[in-house]
């Protein structure tokens, strides 16, 4: 009587299993279907065939031609020949022109830089094909208006992905002049690289970054960087910051960007400036030093040495209290608490002191008008004259 009991149960959740298994297999189906449908990936819908089976353009069940059980429709030679991964020459099948030319300059273009995928990862690392809720087909949500936020911020910063979101990082957003974000000293193509260019662009990491199509460019520290445009020799940071550019020496701005390196080599921007430190969030002007009282200065600027820089000899006495020798217009001769050269977010060097400074005297980029990086003009002593009375 038990035995026959047994049986009977076992009967009975096996019948339950079958369409439990069924339903399971159309509820996935439904999710994935209505994820797809309507959007640029339903075929049907985009009037790429006649037939209103979704998935079945780039699914079959049997005798697939690659993973997925990908589909057999003439064009399965790119999953093997074409240029990207596992998982994007599945993409490629359509993206390669025969669909749709999307993609095909950037996105599958092997002479540009792509982001880096990380060793057993893949397109679906950033994209999910079935799911376009967030956009973009993108299988992470926004993030502080970024989707690069999602990895790149301080919630992962263990994983050494850094935050570069925060503070320590170069801003990534427009700078107001009364009615339309503009970045310092640039013209409308710096964001907006094409006329189908989004100002959206102005606040992410899109601002300088391209995840597909960057340009081949990169440095020591740092492999594939994803610009939008090569910065070699700064020319990037100079295409939003021309007028912080000096190409040759003895001239009212601090060289950079220099076309024929002198003793010290090409010196850029990459040499004073990190654009990227989110662990030294305090250094202003995103230096990689604070830079207080002058001292990034004397780091290069030695009195005898001259390994980094050109020394400067028995100079003019530095950070020393003006004292008997007020300058008689303070804002050309400023005390190192007072320098505010960018007329932007107050005080450039909050930690400075009041004291007399190399910068009292020399503005790197904005303020100087005679050589060397002199606040005001040598003739007729006028620079000696506004402290020292006579």
């Amino acid at each position: 009587m038990k035995l026959k009991m047994k049986n009977k149960k076992s009967k009975t959740v096996t019948y339950f299993k079958i369409p439990l298994a069924v339903s399971l297999f159309f509820l996935i189906y439904d999710l994935s279907f209505a994820g797809v449908s309507g959007t640029v990936h339903d075929m049907y819908t985009q009037g790429k065939g006649t037939s209103q089976e979704v998935c079945a353009y780039c699914h079959i069940p049997h005798q697939a031609k690659g993973d997925k059980i990908w589909s057999d429709w003439a064009n399965e030679a790119q999953l093997t020949s074409g240029p990207s991964t596992t998982i994007g020459n599945m993409c490629y099948t359509c993206h390669d022109g025969t669909v749709t030319n999307i993609g095909l300059s950037t996105v599958f273009n092997a002479s540009l830089q792509q982001h880096v995928m990380p060793a057993g990862q893949d397109c679906d690392m950033c994209h999910s094909v079935h799911d376009n809720t967030n956009g973009k087909f993108m299988n992470v949500g926004l993030t502080e208006n970024y989707y690069c936020a999602s990895c790149h911020n301080a919630a992962v910063n263990a994983g050494g992905l850094g935050d570069y979101t925060n503070s320590g990082n170069h801003f990534n957003y427009g700078v107001y002049d009364g009615a339309h974000p503009k970045r310092f000293g640039s013209g409308c193509y710096s964001c907006h690289y094409d006329h189908m260019q989004s100002i959206v662009s102005l606040g992410s990491c899109k601002f300088c970054h391209e995840a597909h199509a960057g340009a081949n460019y990169s440095t020591p520290s740092v492999s594939k960087p994803i610009l939008r445009i090569d910065n070699t020799d700064s020319a990037f940071c100079i295409s939003c910051h021309p007028a912080m550019q000096q190409a040759t020496t003895g001239g009212n701005k601090h060289p950079a960007n220099l076309t024929a390196g002198g003793n010290w080599g090409i010196v850029d921007c990459h040499d004073c400036h990190d654009v990227h430190q989110p662990n030294n969030p305090n250094n202003p002007f995103i230096l990689r030093n604070q830079n207080t009282d002058s001292g990034y200065c004397a780091y290069c600027h030695e009195a005898i040495n001259e390994t980094y820089g050109p020394k400067i000899g028995n100079g003019h006495p530095v950070n020393i209290a003006f004292g008997a020798y007020p300058p008689i217009d303070a804002s050309l001769t400023p005390a190192g608490n007072a320098i505010d050269d960018d007329a932007y977010y107050g005080i450039d060097y909050p930690a400075n002191s009041s004291d007399m400074i190399c910068e009292t005297c020399h503005s790197v980029h904005r303020k100087g008008v005679a050589s060397p990086l002199l606040r005001m003009s040598i003739t007729d002593s006028s620079l000696c004259l506004n402290c020292h009375q006579m």
